[in-house]
C-alpha cells in the first residue's frame, strides 16, 4: 500500500459553497482515504498552493494532433503516438474525463478499454465512435456516411452494437473538412430524430456538430441533447434550448488558435478563411448563451 500526503493551501471540493483552506490530503493507492485540517505529521508531505477536482474536457478528437489543421494524411502509428501524448498531457494538466466525440474505426472505444484495464495512463473516457454524417457531408472522412431516415436508423443501431457511450451526429457543415460550408445544414430533422430515438431506447445521450442557425435548430427539433459549438445561435435557439435542457459547448478554441496561427503555421489556407468567418459570431452566441 501506497500513501500520499497533500497540504492543500486551498482546497476546491467540488460540494462546498466556498474553498477550505489548509487541509491534509490523505491518499492510498491512488484514492483519497482522508481530508482533515492541516496538521504536522511524521511523514513527507507534498505542498500545493489549489487542489481541485479533476476536469472534464467534454469535446475531444483523441487521435488527431492538437491543432491539426492541413490536408496531411497521418499513418495509423503516426496517430497512436499523438494518442499516446494526449492522454498524457490530459493527466498532467489536472483533466480526469474526456468526451471523446468522434474517431475514425472506432478506435476511440479500444482506447477506452486500454485506459481502463490499466495499459496506458490516461482519462476516463465516454466514446462516440464514428459520428453519423450525410453523403460527403463534414467529417466523412473518418464517420459513417447515410443518407435517409432508414440508413441513419442502421448507423445508429451499428455504433449502440459496437458499444458506443453517446452517438454523435453532423447537422452541419464545418471548418475542417474541404468544400462545405458551417453554416450549411446537412442531415435532416427527420434523419437525427431517427438516429436519437435509437440512441434514447438504448439509454445513451446524443451530440451534433452544429455551426448554422437552420442546421442547430433541425437538431433541437429532433430532440438531441447537446449542441457543439453553436455558432451561430439565435434567440429561439436559446429559449428552446433553455426550456428542455439541451446543453452547449461551445468549444471557443477551435476557430481562435486557426486564426492565430494562420496558414504560416501550416494550416490549410481555406480552413483559416472559414475560422475568420466563423469566430466572431461564435464569440457573440457564446454571450449570448
Amino acid at each position: 500500500m501506497s500513501k500520499i500526503f497533500v497540504h492543500a493551501k486551498t482546497m476546491i471540493d467540488g460540494v462546498s459553497d466556498a474553498p477550505k483552506f489548509d487541509q491534509l490530503i490523505t491518499c492510498e493507492d491512488g484514492k483519497i482515504t482522508a481530508i482533515e485540517p492541516y496538521h504536522i505529521i511524521n511523514e513527507d508531505v507534498v505542498e500545493t498552493n489549489v487542489v481541485t477536482p479533476g476536469f472534464f474536457n467534454c469535446h475531444v478528437h483523441i487521435m488527431e494532433p492538437v491543432g491539426f489543421g492541413t490536408d496531411k494524411e497521418f499513418t495509423f502509428i503516426e496517430k497512436t503516438f499523438y494518442t499516446q501524448k494526449h492522454l498524457e498531457d490530459y493527466i498532467n494538466s489536472g483533466v480526469t474525463f474526456i468526451r471523446v466525440v468522434g474517431t475514425e474505426n472506432d478506435y476511440d472505444m479500444d482506447i477506452r478499454d486500454c485506459v481502463d484495464a490499466g495499459l496506458v495512463k490516461g482519462p476516463h473516457m465516454l466514446c462516440a465512435g464514428r459520428c453519423i454524417c450525410m453523403t460527403g457531408g463534414h467529417g466523412w472522412q473518418g464517420g459513417i456516411e447515410a443518407d435517409g431516415v432508414d440508413e441513419c436508423r442502421k448507423a445508429a443501431r451499428t455504433l449502440l452494437k459496437k458499444g458506443v457511450d453517446l452517438i454523435k451526429v453532423m447537422a452541419t457543415g464545418g471548418v475542417m473538412t474541404k468544400g462545405v460550408e458551417p453554416g450549411s445544414a446537412q442531415l435532416t430533422k427527420e434523419e437525427m430524430a431517427a438516429i436519437i430515438e435509437e440512441a434514447h431506447k438504448a439509454g445513451r445521450k446524443t451530440a451534433t456538430h452544429a455551426q448554422g442557425t437552420q442546421g442547430i435548430k433541425n437538431a433541437l427539433y429532433a430532440g438531441i441533447d447537446s449542441i457543439e459549438h453553436g455558432i451561430f445561435l439565435d434567440q429561439e435557439c436559446i429559449d428552446y434550448m433553455k426550456e428542455h435542457g439541451t446543453y452547449l459547448v461551445p468549444t471557443l478554441v477551435a476557430p481562435q488558435c486557426i486564426v492565430e496561427k494562420g496558414v504560416e503555421a501550416g494550416i490549410a489556407d481555406y480552413m483559416v478563411k472559414k475560422a475568420i468567418y466563423v469566430k466572431d459570431a461564435h464569440v457573440e452566441s457564446f454571450k449570448k448563451a
